[in-house]
């Protein structure tokens, strides 16, 4: 039996929700996994703190898609971001009623991503959820809807949604244009959601940082506003956060809908991107061909394992298929889905040494390594080692931080030197800090900090404190996390010299862990 949008929303409480926003979903899954931020959660919930306002500016950081084209991602300054979760929460009662009036009566759930407890995780929000049995599948019930027969897909797509959202649009979502507008300079809480977004990004009102599950909440609230606006025109679609497939009798009724849905999207200062709209004739397949092709493969051999053979096959397979659907994510899908298999020894080997080039090719793997290809097939620390080197040095030629954090973060974890970094740290040091990455300079301090054993002082280690130092006097507000875990509190002042008093930090396992 399939859950509405509803049965989900009111599984969650305020505390929940408090917890899952701020203690998992303040950084995004694309950076490597070595930050966390449930110390500073248990240190806002325990203090009782009440943080300054005002605006500040966010750490911005660049990761790649699928496609190999980057995409700018934000960590917010974590007393804005505490006190935008503190907002939603309080007045999550108030957020519910809307989603309940923005979807009551819908006959199935129009949003496939949407906020969800999950079994035995305090983490809210995944990106993709399709189990049928909790779901549903409407993609099929809306084939024949009544006596209505779908013979179009209209597929169609926000453009450049998060970043385009309007922050006073959060108002005219839950309590229509008309009262906002009346209500604008008085203290009412959804106005308080409208400067807290705002204060994120320096005082901006347009665009919502990309990473920080709040974002997600926020988006949904308008876009639910939406979904009603086109489903009581008898319009019947599925969302995937930002993306719309509708099911359509005929060419006119295409045509109708688009309007319709950019005439909805324009209320709210978005826009479509037209480059990406699609109408597609029906019948198609409900699921993407190359997903029947590799769910047959690879074959076990008598002994229940999957031989070396049939390893080259499927990666060989699904390499083919990513290059004929121009579909990198397919790669990604035969990654996760080898994990799950039981590997010969030289098919782990096998599988190992493919996917880790792979990486080196397409970046956007990086974040897949650890998981899915290191730990399940046992791969040698020195063969890591070589990886990190490559991969470094690739990433260095491209100017791609995000691979270089790789690199650095595997020698973090798996306690290895970069050769690079040892017999030539100064030159290194001096392209790192002309990077101006956040996120670069404070992996690379954690790196040498290990490497010396913690000890502030070292060579190595001055030279970025004395960066730290400078850009908390310059630039602390997109360089938070680097200056705050850099310096002492006897360097910081305010909300950032007593959180370090209370000896909270935004790395996993700092020190003791890693040593």
């Amino acid at each position: 039996m399939s859950k509405t949008y509803m049965e989900y929303i009111d599984e969650i409480s305020s505390d929940e929700l408090y917890e899952g926003l701020l203690a998992y979903g303040f950084f995004a899954e694309k950076l490597p996994p070595i930050f966390t931020s449930v110390p500073f959660f248990k240190y806002c919930k325990d203090s009782n703190v009440n943080f300054s306002k005002g605006w500040n500016e966010h750490i911005s950081f660049r990761v790649m898609r699928n496609i190999n084209i980057p995409r700018v991602m934000g960590i917010p300054n974590p007393f804005k971001y505490q006190r935008l979760c503190s907002e939603i929460s309080r007045n999550w009662d108030e957020i519910r009623n809307h989603f309940r009036n923005q979807t009551n009566g819908q006959a199935f759930c129009i949003s496939r991503i949407h906020i969800r407890k999950k079994y035995r995780e305090k983490c809210i929000f995944e990106m993709n959820y399709k189990n049928w049995r909790f779901d549903g599948n409407p993609e099929t019930e809306l084939l024949i809807n009544g006596k209505n027969v779908s013979r179009l897909i209209v597929q169609a797509d926000i453009s450049n949604c998060f970043p385009s959202i309007y922050s006073h649009s959060i108002p005219w979502a839950l309590v229509g244009k008309d009262n906002a507008k009346k209500t604008i300079n008085e203290k009412c809480w959804y106005n308080s959601l409208d400067q807290l977004c705002s204060d994120m990004k320096n005082g901006q009102t347009h665009g919502l940082l990309v990473g920080p599950h709040t974002s997600n909440i926020i988006s949904e609230i308008i876009l639910t506003v939406i979904d009603k606006k086109l489903y009581d025109k008898g319009y019947r679609f599925i969302r995937h956060i930002d993306d719309y497939d509708c099911f359509i009798s005929n060419n006119e009724e295409a045509n109708l809908f688009l309007r319709d849905l950019e005439e909805a999207l324009m209320e709210f200062d978005l826009s479509l991107n037209h480059k990406k709209t699609k109408i597609i004739n029906l019948p198609i397949g409900i699921e993407e061909n190359w997903k029947h092709v590799l769910s047959d493969l690879p074959t076990e051999s008598k002994t229940g394992e999957v031989s070396y053979h049939n390893v080259n096959k499927f990666i060989d397979t699904a390499l083919n298929l990513a290059s004929e659907e121009n579909n990198l994510a397919i790669i990604n899908y035969a990654i996760k889905k080898l994990k799950c298999l039981n590997l010969s020894k030289n098919g782990k080997d096998l599988a190992a040494k493919r996917l880790m080039h792979m990486a080196v090719i397409y970046p956007y793997l990086m974040h897949l390594m650890e998981e899915y290809v290191f730990n399940p097939y046992n791969v040698e620390k020195e063969d890591i080692k070589i990886f990190a080197e490559t991969i470094y040095e690739e990433a260095k030629i491209k100017n791609d931080f995000e691979s270089m954090c790789y690199a650095i973060y595997y020698a973090i974890k798996y306690d290895f030197t970069i050769d690079t970094f040892q017999n030539n740290y100064q030159e290194e040091q001096r392209y790192i800090f002309s990077s101006k990455d956040c996120v670069l300079l404070l992996i690379t301090w954690i790196y040498f900090m290990k490497q010396n054993n913690w000890n502030d002082r070292a060579t190595q280690v001055k030279p970025i404190k004395k960066v730290a130092k400078s850009l908390k006097k310059g630039d602390m507000d997109r360089y938070w996390i680097f200056c705050y875990e850099v310096l002492s509190q006897g360097n910081l002042s305010g909300d950032w010299r007593e959180m370090k008093k209370a000896n909270v930090s935004f790395i996993e396992d700092f020190k003791n862990n890693m040593q």
